[in-house]
């Protein structure tokens, strides 16, 4: 069988069918990258996947990002485990956000997948930052060009989800990261907006939290209009993976009443390239 890949959405995301990711040769692996690159995220239908097995399809992309404060699965720390019981009400990733960020080389990449799911809801969606920064005006361009990012980790968000955390000093504010507003993806060499929800992109460098709030606020809109996006509906099978460096995405929390069960991977990425740099390169 071919592979097949249809669009998800008039902008962004697309569907795999016909790979099977235990057979994959470098014909079908250069196929994936290029639909990753193309449409930023790709679901992979029809997959049956031990642990190792996903560990060894992530090895393909690069080496594999082991998360500074969550612990993985104790025989394959490389995954994490991200259980949602039916009746908990506690969230994981249920706002807008890019993995990593908090860190000074964000992840590339990260791939989700799905080992039980509910019959409907528990979808991700997903905001293209490529687009977004395409349609805003050359004035804002202007603007957003100089400005950076200051991003913390919210250790506190996580203290009492299931996932344990790796250190026990929970009341030591976790290390900050720096990064242009405005990167430009390594690949492609498409600018894009990169930052998150305010519970991690904290204020932009130089200015108070109090100043940078409504121009996050209002970037964050922007990023996540309609016609930027596209929702992934999982079922059990499902491989996801996304483009860190041009997404925003968030968890769904509308299936109070089931349990859902993802296995994650992030892979790991580079130092973020604002568009000074580059100017500067080609210099």
């Amino acid at each position: 069988m071919a592979i097949e890949i249809s669009p998800l959405s008039g902008s962004i995301g697309a569907e795999v069918t016909g790979i099977d990711l235990n057979k994959i040769g470098e014909a079908g692996f250069a196929d994936i990258r290029e639909a990753l690159l193309d449409h930023g995220v790709i679901c992979i239908r029809d997959q049956d996947l031990t642990p190792d097995q996903q560990v060894a399809f992530a090895k393909h992309w690069g080496e594999i990002h082991l998360h500074p404060y969550l612990k993985g699965l104790p025989d394959q720390p490389e995954i994490m485990e991200i259980v949602k019981e039916a009746g908990e009400r506690n969230r994981f990733g249920d706002h807008w956000h890019t993995d990593q960020i908090f860190t000074p080389t964000p992840a590339m990449a990260t791939m989700l997948y799905a080992k039980e799911v509910p019959l409907a809801g528990g979808d991700t969606l997903f905001a293209s930052l490529t687009l977004a920064y395409e349609a805003l005006s050359e004035g804002m361009k202007a603007m957003v060009g100089r400005l950076s990012t200051v991003n913390q980790y919210d250790k506190q968000a996580t203290r009492s989800r299931r996932m344990s955390e790796k250190i026990p000093e929970q009341d030591v504010p976790a290390k900050v990261a720096t990064h242009p507003l405005v990167r430009v993806h390594p690949e492609t060499g498409k600018p894009a907006l990169y930052l998150n929800a305010m519970q991690t992109t904290r204020h932009f460098a130089g200015m108070t939290p109090e100043e940078s709030r409504p121009l996050i606020a209002y970037l964050l809109d922007h990023i996540t209009r309609p016609e930027f996006t596209c929702r992934v509906r999982w079922r059990p099978g499902t491989l996801g993976m996304w483009d860190n460096r041009c997404l925003l995405h968030m968890a769904l929390d509308d299936y109070p009443d089931h349990r859902r069960v993802m296995h994650r991977i992030t892979i790991k990425g580079g130092p973020v390239v604002g568009l000074e740099t580059t100017s500067e390169a080609a210099e």
